[in-house]
């Protein structure tokens, strides 16, 4: 059926998430932005752990659930307990009538819950199975518990290279891994839906973490695999290249300079910071000379950038049309003229705290606008709602109330 303007483009697409964290959640929440309806199934008491860490560091305290609300905008919720007979025949009946079922229940789990794949596709042959682990399905890490922190960054080597050669290893930023491997998970979902239209039947669908850090690694390791020597980590003070690097300037902040192109952009950089001498020293005058002199060129450069404040900078290295970035604090990135103007920011309806802003999905489609976010639901707060629309009748929704089993 052709798609209207003003029908959202994944209206009438019907997704159980059975996940929990950020992977799972954050690819749910792009489905829920182009509007497809995404019931999100949790254990009654908690729910979600995510729903709660917002409250324990290594998080920013802050008494609105902000973490949990970025990846479960839109959604509804239905606390089921799936253990019990009652629950598990909700689910079954559940998917039945879903074209989506998204899960990071480790693959012991899902065996024991009788929620595999292999389980379910009998109930519904057009079922998109989304299976998320931290390893992978094969192998003695398969049943691991994997974070981005571990699977995505330390396993894969991004936590050992992204790094000084002085600097210890260090923490990702929240979730860093987590939602670019949501998109992954987005991009096979909607694959599948694609190859479901061609053939008329479901499939499974799976992504991890590791697998997504090795894909953010790739140039790196791609270099490993074809036999070259593993990159070093870098010495901003000695790099191998001094015009890929970043530098201090006179108001302590920091400036990320890459200038590549050098036989175009050399010429203009030099202008940009007034040292027209560097052009007639044989030590940086052409380009060979300059990458095996850039441990000597570097100290110049880092006197020459500490001579000026960051807005200078900026103005100067525009004017020439230097590429750089000032690096910027999580404070100075939401009010970005260019995230603003460019709606990478959305408001949310319901959202109390703060701005009453989150971040959008990085992607837009033109004729397919997004819906407008809401704010994500208590938990459990669809439950009666949702079995209503199974066409359990009120008495019997009630009597499962009672009984826990939603």
């Amino acid at each position: 059926m052709a798609q209207t303007q003003a029908e959202p483009l994944l209206q009438g697409i019907k997704v159980l998430e059975l996940a929990t964290f950020v992977f799972g959640p954050g690819c749910g929440a792009v489905l829920s932005d182009f509007g497809a309806d995404v019931v999100k199934i949790e254990s009654p008491g908690a729910g979600d752990p995510m729903r709660h860490a917002h409250k324990s560091p290594p998080f920013m305290p802050l008494d609105f659930p902000y973490l949990w609300q970025q990846d479960n905008r839109n959604k509804r919720s239905i606390a089921l307990d799936m253990k019990s007979p009652e629950g598990y025949d909700i689910l079954l009946k559940l998917v039945g009538q879903a074209d989506v079922l998204l899960t990071n229940f480790p693959p012991k789990v899902l065996e024991k819950l009788k929620i595999r794949y292999e389980d379910l596709r009998v109930e519904n042959d057009r079922l998109i199975y989304a299976q998320i682990t931290g390893y992978g399905e094969n192998g003695d890490d398969a049943n691991t518990p994997g974070f981005d922190g571990n699977a995505y960054w330390a396993r894969t080597g991004l936590m050992d290279i992204v790094r000084t050669a002085e600097s210890d290893p260090t923490l990702p930023a929240l979730a860093m891994g987590d939602h670019p491997s949501a998109m992954t998970m987005y991009a096979a979902i909607m694959t599948a839906l694609y190859r479901r239209e061609r053939c008329g039947k479901g499939t499974k669908v799976y992504s991890s973490l590791m697998a997504n850090g090795l894909w953010a690694g790739a140039s790196n390791l791609s270099g490993v695999l074809a036999g070259t020597k593993p990159a070093k980590r870098m010495n901003p003070s000695r790099p191998g290249n001094a015009l890929v690097n970043h530098y201090r300037t006179k108001d302590d902040r920091w400036l990320s300079i890459i200038v590549l192109q050098e036989e175009k952009n050399w010429p203009k950089f030099i202008k940009a910071i007034n040292r027209p001498d560097l052009q007639e020293d044989s030590r940086f005058s052409e380009i060979g000379a300059r990458h095996k002199n850039g441990r000597e060129l570097a100290p110049i450069l880092r006197e020459v950038f500490v001579q000026h404040t960051c807005e200078e900078w900026r103005a100067r290295l525009k004017a020439h049309d230097i590429t750089f970035s000032v690096v910027a604090t999580f404070e100075e990135v939401v009010d970005d003229p260019q995230a603003l103007l460019n709606d990478m920011i959305i408001d949310v309806e319901g959202h109390t705290a703060g701005r009453g802003q989150q971040i959008n999905s990085p992607f837009w489609v033109v004729g397919a606008d997004k819906v407008p976010a809401k704010v994500g639901p208590e938990l459990g707060a669809n439950g009666r709602e949702i079995l209503s629309e199974m066409g359990i009748p009120s008495g019997e929704i009630e009597a499962l109330v009672s009984r826990g089993i939603i």
